[in-house]
């Protein structure tokens, strides 16, 4: 008698113990199988519905009961501060919800904007206030409509700089108590290539620091400016007259400043003085 099992075929008789042995590998490898079939089904399942699963949704109800009667809603967690608010449009009505979560120990912001149905349609982050990596748009069924890379600019990543600066100078731009600022430029007015600045202070309780620019792209340190003066109620007045008399007031408007000075001594250096001609020897 022949009996077959998942295209297996094998006689029935005679059925030795090495037969038996054979027949039940075969069984356990074509359940192995079957497992991993499935599981594979699940896995990409799962992949495919990660954009719609994992978006937030925003407590509308929640919000209502807690909301300050101007429409914001301010809480915190253990790392965490968070403040919700209506956005309405210039007209009147209104046309969503933010939501903005500062964490409490590192410089990295969240950014949610929803829908009046509490659906979210935008998510960004940012660090020290610059958006960094992808801001993401959705439609109303949570799929994802447009991105905008805004690090794609810079070569030289952010992750990059954090650890430039930790390692060669012993700055910790995660440290709040002492980074003043940390910006980023496509250079399109100014260097013109990509570019990063760090202002760092020397102690936390103090108004004096360093300021520091970065390539963009290959990470040099293109200037330095030591012990440079902060003040917390903004632009001093040092500026304000630098700007009066057509100076430089920020640090990449300096590194130009000063590579022009450069290259205009060695141009004088390298210019020949003209001795009188024959004519003006001969009638001085």
């Amino acid at each position: 008698m022949l009996f077959k099992m998942k295209g297996l075929a094998f006689l029935r008789y005679p059925c030795t113990k090495q037969k038996r042995n054979i027949m039940r590998t075969l069984v356990v490898l074509n359940l192995i199988a079957l497992a991993c079939t499935l599981g594979c089904a699940q896995a990409d399942s799962v992949y495919n519905q990660q954009d719609t699963n994992t978006l937030r949704c925003f407590d509308i109800k929640n919000f209502n009961e807690n909301q300050d009667g101007a429409g914001t809603f301010r809480y915190t967690t253990p790392d965490m501060s968070i403040r919700q608010y209506t956005l309405y449009d210039s007209d009147g009505p209104l046309t969503g919800y933010i939501e903005d979560c500062r964490e409490l120990h590192t410089p990295y912001r969240y950014y949610y904007r929803y829908d009046t149905k509490g659906r979210l349609r935008q998510m960004k982050v940012a660090f020290y206030g610059i958006t960094i990596g992808k801001v993401y748009f959705y439609d109303s069924l949570g799929r994802t409509t447009e991105t905008i890379d805004y690090s794609e600019p810079y070569k030289f990543k952010l992750s990059d700089l954090i650890e430039k600066m930790k390692r060669e100078y012993g700055c910790d731009l995660l440290n709040k108590k002492r980074v003043i600022g940390v910006h980023r430029s496509k250079g399109e007015r100014d260097l013109k290539r990509p570019w990063y600045s760090v202002f760092y202070l020397e102690e936390e309780h103090t108004h004096y620091g360093d300021e520091y620019l970065i390539d963009g792209t290959t990470g040099e340190t293109l200037y330095v400016l030591k012990r440079e003066e902060w003040n917390e109620c903004g632009s001093d007045m040092s500026d304000y007259y630098a700007m009066v008399k057509g100076l430089p007031t920020t640090i990449a408007e300096k590194y130009l400043f000063e590579l022009n000075k450069k290259k205009g001594g060695q141009d004088k250096k390298g210019t020949k003085k003209k001795g009188k001609s024959f004519w003006r020897k001969l009638f001085d």
